[in-house]
C-alpha cells in the first residue's frame, strides 16, 4: 500500500529491503548483513544470532547440517527446521518469543495472510477518493496524498536527483493547517450565503433528472442547447418560484421543451429553450438574414421547387461563403481536399448520383458527421464576451447562427420549436403583444414564452397564408388554410376584424395517427366498443362522430378507419386537411376556393362529392359536415355507398334538428340511410380533462305515424362510474348476421374473435401504428393466421413481414412513431383484456396451436391481399389506335365496341397490351388527347362518360357541371347500375339537376349559377371549429 514514511528519509528503510549498511561515503564491503525479515528467508538462526543468548543459534543448529550459506551448504538441501528435540538442547524457550510454539507457526501465517488481505482491501477502499466524500473528519491527509501527492504507481514522488519529496500540508493547503479549523468555519458562512445566491438566481429543476445525460448526445458530445440557455431562458425575478415539472427534447441538439409550475402565480408555464444569442450575436444574425434574403434572391438556382434539405444545404452554404467573405469564420473541419473543391466548385454532395460517389470516394466528409464539442462551446460570462469582441467566431457561434438562420427561413420561425412538438396540439397567438398559448396533451391550455412583435406577427401570418397557396390582405383579412406539414391554420391579418390585431390559431397535424387501442386506453371507447364499431365498419355500416369542439372527433374518424378492408377504395373530402388514412387505395380530394371575385373556378364540397361518385369508392369521408353539402351526404348514403364523417352536436337530439331543419334540410326519411351515431365529449373525470364517448346509437327507422326517427343506443357512458354500459341488443348486428347468413353463434364468435385481438395487442404491448395496423389488416383479410399467431406467441415476430403489405402505407418512421405520447393500459383495462384471452385459452386457441403457423403462412395470407394498380396513361401502339381526328369519344353505352366495367370482375391491369382505350392517347375525344400523349391528370377527368370537361383555348375550365352524359347512359350496357341509381336520387338536388346540365348552351350555365346564388344556403354553420 502507498503510505509515506512517517519518521522521513533518515529513520529506518522500507519495509521488506535489506540495508546494506553502506553510507554515500563508504566504498568498501559492508560491515555487517541483515536478511530480510520475510517467509522463506529469515530463519530462527538469524532472530537468535540478532536477539538470543550467545551461542544458542550453534547449538540449535548442531544437528540440522551446514549453515546456509556457507560453503558446504547445497541448495538442493532445502530449508532447515529445528524440531522439539532441537529446541530442547537450547536453553532458549520459544514460546516466549513466539507467544506459541514454532510448530504451530504455519497454520497461524496462513491465518494471519488471510486477515492481512482483509484488512489491505478494507484500507485501500477507505484510502479511495473517489469514493469518500470530502467532509471534515472523514476525507483525511491520506485521501488527499493518494489524489494529488502519490505517483501513479502508488509511490512517493521524487526529486531530479532521486531523493524523495516530503509531503508539506502547509503548501497544499495555502495557510498553517493549525489554523484549518477556522478556515472551514469560515468557508461554511461563506458557502452559505452562496447557496441562497444560487438558490436566488438559478431554476430549481427536477431532483431526479440526469443533466449531463439530458444535455449530451450518445457519443458524449454536448448539445448546442445546455443548461446555460435553460438559465438565459427563464427571466431573474421568476426563478424564486418557478419549478420544474417536465423536460423534454423537441429538436435535439437545439430546442428542448420545459414545462414549469409557478408556486406565485399557481399555474403552468411552458418554455421553449434554445440557444442564447447575445447582443452581438443578434445583430450578426440580422445582418445575416438580410444578406441571405439578398443572395436566395438573386440565385441562379431555383430553390422553391427544391425539398428542405436542398434548401437547408444552401442556406448553410452561402452563410459560410458570406462569413468566409466578412473574414469572420473559416471552416477547419471540412478542410479536406474533397471538400475544398466541392465548395470552390459549388458543388451539393448527396447521397446519390455519380458526381457525389465521386466527391465521397475522394474522402469528402459530411460537416455533421464530425464528432467531438463544438469549439468555444464552453460557458464564460457574457460581459467578458461582449468585451473582448472578438474577430472571429467560434464554431459554437456559427452553428447557432446556422440553427436561427435555418428556422427562420425554412422554417416556422419563433413557434418552431412548438411545431415540432407531438404534445402540443393547438399553437395560437391571439393578437399583438400577446404570448403564444398552446394545447398541450397532458397540460391543456398553457402560456409560453414565445411572443412576436407586432410588425413581425404581420409578417408571419402572411408567410403563413403564402406557405400554404393562399393571399392574405387587408382586402381578405381571414384565411382558413393548410400548412404543409398539413396542419390546418386559421389566420387573420390586422384589426379590421380583430381588435386585439393580427392573430392566428394552428390545429397541429399528426404525422402518426392514433391507433384503436389509444381510444381503449385512455377509455375514449371501452374494447367492447371498440370491437363493435370494428364489425360495423368492416361490413359497410356508415356512422358519425358527433361532439362539441375539441371532443376528438376526427381523432376517433382516423382511428377507427384502420378497420376499413384495404382491398376497397375510399375516397375523402375536405376543406382542410384532417383525415389521414393508411389505406393506399384512397383519393384525399380537398376544396379549392375561387381565385377571383365572382367565384368563378371554386371547387366546393358539392363539387368533390359529385366527382367522387363516379371514382366507384366503395367508402366515402367527409371530414366535417357543416351545411347544405349533408343533405347531398344523405343523398350518396341513400345509393349504398358506406359513409363516415363528424358532425357538430352534442347529443343524438341535437344531431337529428340540425340535420332535418335549414341549412341542411335531410328528409326524415332519407335520414334512416344512417346506421350509427358516436356522441363523443371533452368532460373531466377526478379534475382530470377526459374524452368520453357519451353513447353509440343506432338510427333504426322513421316512424311516419308520429313523425320521428326511432333510435336506440347501444352502450352508453356512466359519468358517475367512468364505466361504459350495453344498453341492448343491436339491431345492426342482426342486419349484418342476416346479410352475411350467420347464425347468432357465428356473430358472436365474430365479436369475440375482434375482442380477443384487441386484447391481445393491449396485454403484449403492441401499440404502435404499424404493429396495429397491420394486425388489423391482415386479421381482416386472414382471420386464422393471425388467430394463430396469437395462439403460438407468433405474432409480434411475423408484423415485420405485414410492412410487404402493399395496399397498406404502414411503413411508418420509426423516431416519429418513437415520440407519439401512446397511453398505457389502466389497470382495469387490463384485467379485461386479460380475462378475455383466458378465456381465449379454453375457447378458441386450442384450435390453431396444432395448426402449422409460422411467417411463411402469414407471407401467403398477405399474398392475397389486392394492392392497388399504379395507374400511367401511356400511348398505345399505332395498331391499336384509332384516328386522332374522331369529334368526340362515344358517349357510354352508344357503341357495343366501348368497354364496360364489371362490377363483379376484378379490376383489369393497366398494361401496355391490355389496358382501357378510354386510356389511350388516341382514343380519348379531343378534350383529353388533343392528338398527342395524355397525361395522369386528363386521365382523373375521363369519368366513364361519353362527354368530359374541357378547357378553353385560354385554359380556363369548362363551366359544364359534369353530368350532361347521365341521360344518355344505356344502362343495358353497363352491368353495375349503382352509378345510374346515383343519379336518379340526385335529379332534383340543389346543385345536382341532371336535366339543366343536359344543356351545354351559355344560357344552361347561367341559369344554373342562378339557380345556386337564389339557393341562398349558408356554410357558416360552426365555420372554423374542430373535432
Amino acid at each position: 500500500m502507498a503510505t509515506d514514511d512517517a519518521g522521513g528519509p533518515d529513520t529506518g528503510h522500507d519495509e521488506g529491503t535489506a540495508d546494506t549498511g553502506q553510507s554515500s561515503g563508504t566504498t568498501g564491503a559492508p560491515e555487517a548483513t541483515a536478511t530480510a525479515a520475510a517467509v522463506g528467508e529469515y530463519t530462527w538462526r538469524d532472530y537468535l544470532e540478532e536477539y538470543g543468548p550467545e551461542g544458542a543459534a550453534e547449538t540449535l543448529y548442531a544437528d540440522l547440517g551446514p549453515v546456509p550459506g556457507s560453503d558446504r551448504w547445497d541448495a538442493e538441501d532445502g530449508p532447515q527446521t529445528p524440531t522439539a528435540a532441537d529446541w530442547e538442547r537450547t536453553a532458549v524457550d520459544p514460546t516466549a518469543h513466539l507467544g506459541f510454539h514454532p510448530d504451530d507457526l504455519p497454520v497461524r501465517l496462513g491465518l494471519g495472510q488471510r486477515n492481512a488481505r482483509t484488512l489491505h482491501e478494507s484500507f485501500e477502499e477507505f484510502c479511495d477518493p473517489a469514493t469518500t466524500p470530502v467532509v471534515k473528519d472523514v476525507w483525511l491527509w491520506e485521501h488527499y496524498k493518494r489524489e494529488y501527492y502519490y505517483e501513479d504507481d502508488g509511490s512517493a514522488p521524487t526529486d531530479a536527483e532521486g531523493e524523495k519529496v516530503e509531503f508539506d500540508a502547509a503548501d497544499a493547503l495555502g495557510f498553517d493547517p493549525s489554523v484549518l479549523d477556522n478556515a472551514l468555519a469560515r468557508a461554511n458562512d461563506r458557502a452559505e450565503e452562496l447557496s441562497e445566491v444560487v438558490d436566488e438566481r438559478t431554476v430549481d429543476i427536477q431532483d431526479d433528472i440526469d443533466e449531463d445525460a439530458f444535455f449530451s448526445s450518445g457519443d458524449g458530445v454536448t448539445t448546442v442547447a445546455n443548461r446555460y440557455d435553460l438559465e438565459k431562458a427563464v427571466p431573474m425575478e421568476k426563478k424564486t418560484h418557478f419549478r420544474e415539472i417536465e423536460r423534454y427534447w423537441v429538436n435535439e441538439p437545439y430546442a428542448f421543451v420545459v414545462v414549469f409550475q409557478s408556486t406565485k402565480e399557481n399555474e403552468k408555464k411552458y418554455y421553449v429553450v434554445e440557444p442564447y444569442l447575445n447582443r452581438i450575436e443578434s445583430d450578426l444574425e440580422e445582418f445575416l438574414t438580410g444578406k441571405l434574403r439578398t443572395a436566395i434572391k438573386y440565385a441562379d438556382e431555383d430553390l422553391s421547387d427544391g425539398g428542405e434539405d436542398s434548401r437547408r444545404t444552401v442556406i448553410q452554404r452561402e452563410t459560410h461563403r458570406l462569413l468566409d467573405r466578412y473574414d469572420l469564420y473559416t471552416r477547419t473541419r471540412d478542410s479536406g481536399f474533397a471538400n475544398e473543391l466541392a465548395d470552390q466548385l459549388d458543388i451539393e454532395v448527396g447521397t446519390d448520383g455519380t458526381v457525389s460517389k465521386f466527391f465521397r470516394m475522394l474522402g469528402y466528409q459530411d460537416p455533421e458527421a464530425e464528432a467531438g464539442n463544438l469549439e468555444g462551446i464552453s460557458v464564460r460570462p457574457e460581459p467578458v464576451l461582449l468585451e473582448e469582441n472578438a474577430d472571429t467566431l467560434s464554431e459554437y457561434q456559427v452553428d447557432k447562427l446556422l440553427y436561427f438562420l435555418t428556422r427562420d427561413f425554412i422554417g416556422y420561425e419563433r413557434i418552431d420549436a412548438i411545431k415540432q412538438d407531438i404534445n402540443v396540439e393547438d399553437i395560437s397567438c391571439d393578437g399583438y403583444n400577446s404570448p403564444v398559448f398552446v394545447y398541450h396533451g397532458e397540460y391543456e391550455q398553457i402560456i409560453s414564452n414565445v411572443f412576436h412583435g407586432e410588425q413581425e406577427l404581420d409578417e408571419f401570418v402572411v408567410k403563413l397564408a403564402q406557405r400554404s397557396g393562399k393571399g392574405i390582405s387587408k382586402r381578405r383579412p381571414q384565411v382558413d388554410a393548410t400548412l404543409p406539414d398539413g396542419s390546418r391554420a386559421q389566420l387573420t391579418l390586422g384589426r379590421e376584424v380583430s381588435d386585439h390585431g393580427t392573430n392566428y390559431t394552428i390545429r397541429q397535424f399528426k404525422d402518426v395517427p392514433f391507433t384503436p387501442l389509444d381510444l381503449i386506453n385512455w377509455k375514449t371507447f371501452s374494447l367492447d366498443e371498440m370491437a363493435f364499431l370494428w364489425l360495423c365498419i368492416e361490413n359497410n355500416k356508415s356512422l358519425i362522430f358527433a361532439g362539441g369542439t375539441a371532443s376528438g372527433k376526427t381523432t376517433s374518424l382516423n382511428a377507427v378507419s384502420l378497420f376499413i378492408p384495404s382491398n376497397t377504395k375510399i375516397v375523402s373530402i375536405e376543406d382542410t386537411r384532417e383525415v389521414e388514412l393508411p389505406q393506399r387505395n384512397w383519393i384525399a380530394s380537398v376544396t379549392r376556393p375561387s381565385f377571383s371575385d365572382d367565384d368563378k373556378g371554386d371547387v366546393d364540397e358539392f363539387d368533390l362529392l359529385e366527382a367522387a361518385l363516379r371514382q366507384r369508392p366503395d367508402y366515402i369521408v367527409m371530414g366535417e359536415i357543416r351545411g347544405e353539402e349533408g343533405r347531398t351526404l344523405f343523398q350518396v348514403m341513400s345509393t349504398g355507398h358506406t359513409t363516415y364523417t363528424t358532425f357538430h352536436a352534442d347529443s343524438v337530439g341535437e344531431v337529428l334538428k340540425r340535420f332535418t331543419t335549414d341549412p341542411i334540410n335531410v328528409s326524415k326519411t332519407m335520414f334512416t340511410a344512417l346506421d350509427l351515431v358516436s356522441i363523443q365529449t371533452s368532460t373531466r373525470v377526478q379534475g382530470r380533462k377526459v374524452r368520453r364517448n357519451k353513447s353509440l346509437t343506432e338510427i333504426n327507422h322513421y316512424d311516419a305515424e308520429n313523425d320521428e326517427i326511432n333510435v336506440q343506443d347501444v352502450y352508453q357512458w356512466q359519468a358517475e362510474t367512468d364505466e361504459f354500459l350495453k344498453m341492448g341488443e343491436s339491431n345492426t348486428l342482426d342486419e349484418i348476421m342476416f346479410d352475411r347468413g350467420w347464425n347468432r353463434e357465428t356473430l358472436q364468435s365474430e365479436i369475440f374473435q375482434r375482442q380477443v385481438v384487441l386484447a391481445y395487442l393491449i396485454v403484449e404491448g403492441l401499440n404502435t401504428y404499424t404493429q396495429v395496423a397491420a394486425t388489423f389488416q391482415a386479421f381482416i383479410n386472414d382471420p386464422d393466421t393471425i388467430l394463430g399467431l396469437m395462439a403460438t406467441d407468433k405474432l409480434e415476430r411475423s408484423l415485420e413481414d405485414l410492412r410487404e403489405m402493399e395496399s397498406v402505407l404502414i411503413d411508418i418512421d420509426p423516431d416519429k412513431e418513437e415520440m407519439v405520447p401512446r397511453p398505457d393500459p389502466t389497470d382495469e383495462i387490463l384485467a379485461e383484456a386479460k380475462d378475455l384471452l383466458a378465456r381465449a385459452e379454453d375457447e378458441l386457441f386450442a384450435e390453431y396451436r396444432d395448426a402449422d403457423v409460422d411467417a411463411t403462412n402469414l407471407a401467403d395470407a398477405l399474398g392475397d391481399v389486392q394492392p392497388a394498380a399504379d395507374v400511367a396513361a401511356e400511348p398505345r401502339d399505332s395498331t391499336d389506335s384509332t384516328d386522332s381526328s374522331e369529334p368526340a369519344g362515344p358517349a357510354l353505352g352508344a357503341s357495343d365496341d366501348t368497354p364496360t366495367l364489371d362490377a363483379g370482375d376484378e379490376t383489369p391491369a393497366l398494361d401496355d397490351a391490355d389496358g382501357p382505350r378510354a386510356l389511350d392517347a388516341g382514343d380519348g375525344p379531343p378534350g383529353l388527347n388533343g392528338g398527342g400523349e395524355q397525361s395522369a391528370d386528363d386521365t382523373v377527368a375521363a369519368n366513364g362518360s361519353g362527354e368530359h370537361a374541357s378547357a378553353d383555348g385560354n385554359g380556363t375550365p369548362s363551366e359544364d357541371d359534369g353530368f350532361a352524359d347521365f341521360d344518355d347512359v344505356d344502362a343495358d350496357s353497363v352491368d353495375d347500375l349503382d352509378e345510374t341509381e346515383d343519379e336518379d336520387l340526385l335529379d332534383g338536388v340543389d346543385g345536382f339537376d341532371v336535366d339543366s346540365a343536359d344543356d351545354d348552351s351559355d344560357d344552361s350555365d347561367d341559369s344554373d349559377d342562378d339557380e345556386s346564388v337564389d339557393d341562398g344556403w349558408t356554410f357558416g354553420v360552426d365555420n372554423g371549429e374542430d373535432g
